[in-house]
């Protein structure tokens, strides 16, 4: 059994690389690993995490939904603003016929061709996956 350590703060970490991955539409849950991200970052620190979320499937979704919901576009914002890069699965993208124009705050530097093979590419590069 482990027992997390008390008094555990920022620099008590190792600097981390993190992959998060979301699939899924359900907004509680999306506001809920956004919320694990956030508490992520905080635990570590800012300037000792390499954060990614990787989006594809459904959860695309939340971002077009972004281009005209306030709510969306700042917890969107929020995390970016904590140097989170959101990654999009360019195949999902054609999937639903869009374009980087039909999402909130995409560039083309976001994309990726196809999102498992992406988070696979991400865990040999040392980043550590995660799916709340």
């Amino acid at each position: 059994m482990f027992a997390a350590p008390v008094g555990f703060g920022a620099e008590d970490y190792a600097s981390q690389k993190v992959v998060y991955h979301i699939n899924y539409s359900d907004i509680s849950r999306i506001s809920a690993t956004f919320g694990n991200i956030n508490n992520h970052i905080e635990a570590v620190g800012e300037d000792n995490i390499d954060l990614k979320v990787m989006i594809h499937g459904a959860a695309l979704e939340y971002l077009i939904a972004a281009k005209t919901d306030s709510a969306k576009q700042i917890a969107l914002d929020s995390l970016r603003l904590q140097d989170v890069q959101f990654l999009i699965c360019n195949n999902t993208l054609q999937a639903y016929h869009l374009g980087l124009e039909d999402l909130y705050d995409v560039a083309k530097e976001d994309m990726v061709q196809a999102g498992l093979p992406a988070i696979v590419a991400l865990q040999q590069a040392g980043y550590m996956y995660l799916r709340p």
